[in-house]
């Protein structure tokens, strides 16, 4: 599903060359497939979310290819990049930041259908049911605002807007780290589920080796913008070869956010 082979990617102003000043990611390979979680793990700074950034194609590599699908991100233009951006979509840290108060969650679920000219104003209305009750939440809770929801509800909203436009993959940037560890079971528990159900891939961008453990198929380790191990689940946490992971794991708190059907409530 998302093929990144040997992206490069900064920032800075580097003149009329065009050229990043200062390089934050380089020489990253990596690969999501589809109905897999992928977690990107790495301290703050490291250039997980320029990554993040890089496979969206909100910005673009000074080296490397990334592809979603088998075709190439960055070479999009015009219609055939308005259809790719219903094919990737993002959840962010906060989701309080990222709904807007003015909006009432309907008319937040609602927007990339229309934006995207997704059906009519009843087909719309129809998914809108089908995204409340496919996270969980009652259909009542599309008449409120996000400032009426608590943190958890929030983040369900952001994830339903996400998955409005049946996306086939979903980039998930440290989505959990701002909910109490309760409200974060039911969160991860919640898209563990969806994944099987709806079978995309998923890259989950994180600080926190611990979550990745009960959530992830497989893990990438990165450190000062370069992967500096990857491989099955088990194997990173259990059996660590590259001497950051292993002090990022010493690092990690013991957390018991059990992964089961009947997490806490939010």
């Amino acid at each position: 599903m998302l093929e990144i082979v040997g992206v490069t990617a900064g920032y800075g102003d580097g003149g009329r060359g065009g050229r990043d000043v200062t390089t934050v990611i380089e020489d990253v390979t990596m690969r999501v497939a589809a109905g897999e979680i992928v977690g990107l793990a790495g301290e703050s700074g490291c250039g997980k979310t320029t990554l993040a950034r890089v496979v969206t194609g909100l910005h673009r590599p000074s080296a490397g290819v990334v592809r979603v699908a088998g075709v190439d991100v960055h070479a999009l233009r015009g219609r055939a990049l308005r259809a790719h951006r219903r094919q990737v979509q993002m959840v962010f840290q906060d989701p309080y930041l990222t709904l807007s108060p003015r909006q009432t969650v309907g008319q937040a679920l609602t927007e990339p259908l229309r934006i995207h000219r997704v059906g009519d104003a009843r087909s719309r209305s129809a998914r809108v049911r089908e995204l409340l009750d496919l996270v969980g939440l009652d259909l009542q809770v599309g008449a409120r605002r996000p400032g009426q929801l608590s943190g958890g509800q929030r983040q369900r909203v952001a994830i339903a807007r996400a998955l409005a436009l049946e996306p086939r993959l979903l980039i998930c940037d440290e989505p959990v780290t701002a909910l109490d560890v309760s409200v974060q079971a039911t969160v991860l528990n919640l898209l563990c589920d969806l994944r099987d159900r709806l079978e995309f891939g998923c890259l989950f961008i994180t600080h926190d080796l611990a979550v990745l453990s009960q959530l992830a198929d497989r893990i990438a380790v990165m450190r000062g913008g370069r992967i500096v191990e990857q491989g099955p689940t088990g194997d990173v946490t259990t059996h660590p070869s590259h001497p950051y992971t292993r002090t990022l794991l010493a690092a990690t708190p013991t957390m018991d956010i059990a992964m089961s059907a009947d997490g806490p409530e939010d």
